[in-house]
């Protein structure tokens, strides 16, 4: 491992695992300096947990800037995202999995996952794996069939988190297929 590898290693495993330690300066530093963000990649297979969590955080934080810079690594997020059991790294890596272009063999992966996600017992992860089969169906007619009976399932789950956002989704998915038979 390199110098600058294993640095940045210790700085995310720094400090109380109660909290984010510096994900968000290093999300801010790989946002100008791009080589950053293969490094927090390559982070999210140490094995420290916190050291995985803090990069997927800091991963997801650089999606919502500047996603382009995720999408070259979206093989390796994924394979990190099946291999993952912390439910803090998954959560992240749900939500930025949810995000990334992917296609064929890598999204059927991925829409798999997000499948496997709705019978966990964490009511974030069910409502960030939604979003994801949302977000995948809205230009997949095949993919939006399966979707609409689970959002339908969503509307009584006993979260009113899941339930919100299946009330969301539905209205997106239905204003979405709306605009794809015109």
């Amino acid at each position: 491992m390199t110098n600058a590898r294993a640095r940045l290693r210790d700085r995310l495993a720094a400090g109380t695992t109660r909290n984010l330690g510096c994900a968000n300066e290093v999300a801010r530093e790989a946002l100008h300096h791009h080589a950053l963000v293969k490094e927090l990649i390559d982070a999210l297979d140490d094995k420290r947990i916190v050291v995985a969590h803090r990069a997927a955080n800091a991963l997801k934080k650089i999606q919502r800037s500047k996603p382009e810079l995720l999408a070259p690594f979206a093989k390796q997020i994924l394979k990190r995202a099946l291999a993952t059991t912390h439910m803090h790294t998954r959560w992240s890596l749900t939500i930025i999995l949810g995000e990334l272009p992917l296609r064929g063999r890598d999204k059927a992966l991925a829409v798999d996952l997000m499948f496997e996600a709705l019978s966990s017992r964490s009511a974030l992860q069910r409502t960030f794996a939604l979003q994801a089969l949302a977000n995948y169906a809205q230009n997949d007619a095949a993919l939006r069939t399966r979707v609409q009976p689970v959002l339908q399932r969503a509307l009584t789950d006993t979260s009113a988190a899941i339930r919100a956002r299946a009330r969301k989704l539905q209205k997106q998915l239905a204003g979405n297929s709306f605009r794809h038979s015109e």
